[in-house]
């Protein structure tokens, strides 16, 4: 539970949008890809709006926040051209989702970042992960197939795993960031015991 607390929530919502988004990529390929393309754009804007606002109210500007707004900019302005070209779109479905999967990959690295930060024996994991998704992002780039269905149902598939990796890596720094919360207030309850012994 106390992980789950510690489990930034921009992190966890990206990593469901591109799940939920994944699954219906991968199902209903056969279905309107202007309709997709309209529906991917909409929840784009709002991956974008979220790293942006986490960005804002955030007073600590640390790394991954700032990298976390430069990529929601990007993000939001990919969804804005979507929804506005959605035809043009198709025929960059592969490029542009590999564009997509690459900036999340180097997300995760900042993520990385911040379990050496908090000492964590499990940052290989996040590391792996990152390295991972930015092949997955290199592939869809530099490959993209002919047959839109099918590129279609691949990038539903990269995108499960890419929702997937990026809950897993949230909850390995929810999970550090905790433990060192923990160690920091038993140190802290160990020094007013220590300040009462020496006061009596």
């Amino acid at each position: 539970m106390k992980t789950l607390k510690n489990i930034r929530p921009d992190y966890l919502i990206r990593a469901i949008v591109l799940i939920v988004v994944g699954i219906i990529l991968a199902v209903w390929t056969a279905a309107s890809l202007d309709v997709m393309a309209r529906v991917l754009a909409v929840l784009l804007i709002v991956i974008g709006a979220v790293l942006i606002i986490t960005y804002l109210v955030h007073k600590e500007k640390s790394f991954t926040i700032s990298g976390g707004f430069v990529a929601g900019i990007i993000i939001a302005a990919v969804g804005a051209w979507i929804f506005a070209n959605p035809g043009k779109f198709t025929d960059f479905i592969p490029k542009l989702f590999g564009i997509f999967i690459l900036i999340s990959g180097l997300s995760n690295l900042g993520q990385t970042v911040s379990l050496i930060r908090y000492k964590s024996t499990t940052w290989w994991i996040s590391l792996i992960i990152a390295f991972v998704t930015v092949g997955l992002g290199a592939f869809l780039f530099f490959n993209p197939t002919n047959a839109k269905e099918i590129a279609v149902t691949l990038i539903g598939v990269f995108l499960i795993i890419d929702g997937v990796t990026n809950l897993i890596t949230a909850v390995l720094v929810g999970s550090a960031a905790g433990r060192v919360q923990q160690e920091k207030e038993a140190i802290d309850v160990e020094a007013v015991v220590v300040e009462e012994h020496q006061e009596k």
